[in-house]
């Protein structure tokens, strides 16, 4: 169980800014929030893996737990890939047992991957990268051909919001998780119908591959495509709540 106001810590998908997730995290004025700033998108060009995106996550994760707050992480989309990877030792059930007080509580996926250890985003596509890929491999980054239509199709402002993503890593997409935090924390995970970038089909045989490894996994599902709380805010708060009870 978590504590009554965790903190909270948003983790946005790649190519989205950290201000995507403000509608979100609005509603949570009794919480503190954080919205995670990876080095993979604001300093694309200069990333060669995903050490320095698990090690920004590392660090807030540890400056919270050291406070003695609980910790919930909301991940999206491709952070499911630093997020699982970053958290070894510092969930609050390791921390209790070292005697230490703190943690991560719980992970929420919104549409979120679940890597098996080793296993890359390009690995969970099969070796093959999306065809939706465009690739700049001058600069070493990767932007999605159509986002608008990808990610933002039912989403009020969604042209503004795809202007507002940036290029991406490309070694993000071939570095492998090096851990699966979901098998050692208590998870849940919104599933979104209508999602063109990661289908539905892909998010339902990641949670049952998660669970056959032990995790802790419970379901919601929401009829939305790869943004739901920019569709929405509140139903996504409201499912939020629920995971936090």
């Amino acid at each position: 169980m978590t504590s009554s106001n965790p903190t909270l810590i948003f983790c946005p998908g790649a190519w989205y800014p950290p201000t995507a997730f403000e509608p979100l995290a609005a509603h949570f004025p009794d919480h503190t929030t954080h919205t995670v700033a990876f080095p993979s998108i604001q300093q694309a060009t200069s990333v060669q893996d995903l050490q320095p995106d698990i090690e920004t996550l590392r660090t807030l994760v540890e400056q919270e737990a050291s406070a003695g707050k609980d910790v919930v992480i909301i991940s999206h989309s491709w952070s499911g890939l630093p997020v699982n990877s970053a958290l070894d030792g510092l969930s609050k059930t390791e921390r209790q047992s070292a005697g230490e007080t703190g943690g991560v509580a719980k992970l929420i996926f919104i549409s979120a991957f679940i890597p098996d250890i080793g296993e890359s985003l390009i690995g969970a596509f099969g070796g093959v990268p999306p065809d939706w890929y465009n690739r700049d491999e001058a600069n070493g980054t990767v932007s999605a051909v159509d986002p608008y239509t990808l990610f933002f199709h039912d989403v009020p402002d969604g042209e503004q919001w795809a202007k507002t993503l940036r290029p991406h890593a490309w070694a993000t997409k071939n570095s492998p998780a090096t851990s699966t935090a979901y098998t050692r924390i208590p998870s849940t995970y919104l599933q979104c119908e209508n999602d063109r970038a990661i289908p539905l089909f892909v998010q339902q045989m990641m949670v049952e591959k998660a669970r056959g490894k032990g995790a802790e996994m419970t379901t919601e599902t929401i009829a939305t495509g790869h943004s739901p709380w920019l569709v929405d805010p509140a139903p996504v708060a409201a499912f939020v709540k629920r995971s936090l009870a």
